[in-house]
């Protein structure tokens, strides 16, 4: 599991060195192969041609041998060679034990080529790794070959022939190489035609993901596949904006609509005689016409306000000062600038609308604004008695108010944290609540940090 995960971690993470590294691993694997493939047939070939090879010239030097007796040391010194070792001795170097079925058939023919001169033809096939009487051990393919020219005389030969050609190893690196050269042009050119595309795809999703409209895009760019995902992506975002062009609007048009019958039975309910029925009737009116205008002024907000570089900073400062102005006990922790990409209408909502719970809620708001990981993060704190866990979730919730630490009267329509949390999704973003160790409730507005549009 430990190795599958160190993998993991190495493996690159780009399409481009992602295609570079598998290619060039196919690339190596079928490439030693085949030269393994190739080199074993070309053995086996060199293997054959040195048998008829050794063969031919040992039946010629037995004849020119027996034929010239006088003769026989001028005749073995001009055989001798790198690769073929002549001798003449008492004894043979290889017992009849030592043949195997394919050395009994190479002494055949050799005793069929040499003629009733040979009284016994011995040979044996050295394999890789035995060693040899040559200079050098066993690389490739050699033979041992004793020949009884007289009882008590033997001429013993051993052969060498080397298998791979000088500068082996060198010619497989070279021509790997250049293989996985070519390999890493063409990826890089694969690549570049896949990832354009879906880097211009990713930024499109990421911008639409923050409402921001997001012009077409090009279909006909890159592979079949990736220009029906530019096909669909652009489908997908029309109709996207389509049903928030269509929500927007009716949520408009409702809130509006309800404004003047509001206002009729605003006009009804003053003229009861009932002064505590018409307090409580009155108090209902006004909440309803809360939530009437908050949901009226945040389908103008969403249907009006378009994203634009904006300090996050500065925002968070001047929101913090027209509270404190007013006599609220705000503070905000002084902060460098942080340039984003934002609503910054629909962004002071939500900073505001935290503040304001900080303060009606727990007596006091403490503002801060801090950077980490590609990430810009608002706190707000205060000293109130915060939210149970089980809570925190639920309070994001429409018209959510918890009975036991927010009053009813001063709660608003409970659409306020919701609100908050929608606009930060809309930003990239999101806003969560935690409980400080001090005491109190901290909420943190978290937005990605964006440079441009």
């Amino acid at each position: 599991m430990k190795a599958f995960r160190l993998l993991d971690r190495l493996f690159p993470r780009t399409l481009f060195m992602q295609m570079v590294v598998l290619l060039a691993v196919a690339v190596c694997g079928g490439k030693l192969g085949s030269w393994y493939v190739l080199m074993e047939d070309r053995a086996f070939a060199v293997q054959q041609m040195h048998v008829n090879d050794t063969m031919a010239r040992i039946a010629a030097t037995v004849r020119l041998i027996t034929a010239a007796p006088d003769t026989r040391e001028m005749v073995l010194e001009a055989a001798n060679s790198r690769e073929f070792r002549f001798g003449i001795g008492t004894e043979t170097r290889i017992e009849p034990w030592m043949m195997t079925p394919e050395s009994i058939a190479a002494a055949q023919r050799l005793q069929d080529l040499i003629g009733p001169v040979a009284r016994d033809v011995r040979v044996k096939m050295l394999r890789k790794g035995e060693a040899g009487d040559g200079p050098e051990d066993v690389a490739a393919v050699a033979m041992k070959v004793s020949v009884e020219l007289s009882p008590g005389v033997w001429l013993n030969a051993a052969t060498y022939q080397a298998i791979n050609p000088p500068g082996y190893w060198r010619a497989l690196l070279i021509s790997t190489l250049i293989s996985v050269l070519v390999v890493s042009l063409v990826a890089f050119f694969i690549s570049r035609r896949i990832a354009r595309p879906l880097r211009a795809l990713a930024g499109a999703a990421e911008r639409l993901g923050r409402g921001e409209n997001v012009e077409a895009l090009n279909e006909c760019d890159g592979p079949q596949e990736v220009r029906r995902t530019a096909a669909a992506f652009n489908a997908m975002g029309a109709r996207l904006r389509r049903f928030v062009t269509d929500r927007t609007r009716m949520l408009a048009a409702v809130s509006h609509d309800l404004r003047t019958p509001l206002t009729n039975l605003r006009l009804r309910v003053e003229m009861l005689d009932d002064e505590e029925t018409r307090a409580r009737m009155l108090d209902t009116l006004d909440e309803l016409r809360q939530t009437a205008e908050t949901m009226l002024a945040l389908a103008r907000e969403e249907a009006s306000e378009e994203p634009r570089a904006a300090d996050l900073a500065s925002l968070v400062d001047s929101v913090c000062t027209d509270l404190a102005e007013s006599g609220q006990p705000v503070t905000c922790a002084p902060a460098p600038k942080t340039p984003i990409i934002c609503r910054p209408v629909a962004l002071r909502r939500i900073i505001r609308n935290l503040v304001e719970n900080a303060v009606a809620y727990g007596g006091v708001a403490r503002v801060a604004v801090t950077r980490e990981e590609g990430m810009v993060c608002v706190t707000v704190d205060d000293d109130g008695p915060g939210i149970p866990e089980e809570e925190r979730e639920r309070v994001f919730e429409p018209f959510v108010r918890l009975e036991k630490s927010r009053n009813r009267r001063t709660g608003g329509a409970g659409l306020g944290l919701s609100i908050a949390r929608s606009l930060a999704h809309a930003h990239g973003g999101n806003i969560t609540l935690h409980r400080r160790e001090e005491g109190g409730l901290r909420a943190m507005l978290c937005l990605p940090v964006q440079h441009t549009p």
